[in-house]
C-alpha cells in the first residue's frame, strides 16, 4: 500500500468491486498513485464493505457475459443510502444490454471497455 503524505485535502475512498484479481491490482496500484484511498473487494462481500465505510465512488468490474451483475451496483447504493453514488463501470462487453441497463442505473455512469489493454472507452452513457 502506498502511503500518502498529510495533506489539507480529503482523500476520495474509491470501493473497486473486482472480479480479476489482476485487474484489480493494476488500478489499485494507479489510484493510489494518484492520491486516492482504495479497498478492493469481490462481489460478495462489496455489500457489507459498502455498509461498514461509504465510499465517494464505486469501480465495478463486470465478467464478459454477465452484465446483468450490474444490478449489484443499485444495492450498492441502497446500502450507502447515496443513490446518486458515482459509478465507473469496468465491462468485457460492448452490447447494449449492457448500456441499456447501465443508462437505467443512472445517466452519469461510464461503461469501459476492458478486453484488451490498448481498447478504447465505449463511451458515456446519457
Amino acid at each position: 500500500m502506498v502511503v500518502l503524505p498529510e495533506s489539507d485535502f480529503e482523500t476520495l475512498d474509491v470501493l473497486y468491486v473486482a472480479d480479476n484479481v489482476a485487474l484489480a491490482e493494476m488500478y489499485r496500484l494507479k489510484l493510489e498513485l494518484d492520491g486516492y484511498w482504495v479497498r478492493v473487494v469481490d462481489l460478495d462481500s462489496a455489500v457489507a464493505e459498502v455498509r461498514a465505510r461509504r465510499p465517494d465512488i464505486v469501480f465495478l468490474e463486470l465478467p464478459a457475459g454477465r452484465p446483468h451483475r450490474l444490478g449489484i451496483l443499485d444495492d450498492l447504493r441502497k446500502a450507502a443510502r447515496r443513490p446518486d453514488l458515482p459509478a465507473i463501470i469496468l465491462a468485457a462487453s460492448r452490447g447494449q444490454e449492457l448500456r441499456s441497463q447501465g443508462a437505467i442505473l443512472c445517466a452519469s455512469d461510464y461503461v469501459v471497455r476492458i478486453s484488451s489493454p490498448d481498447a478504447q472507452p465505449v463511451g458515456r452513457l446519457s
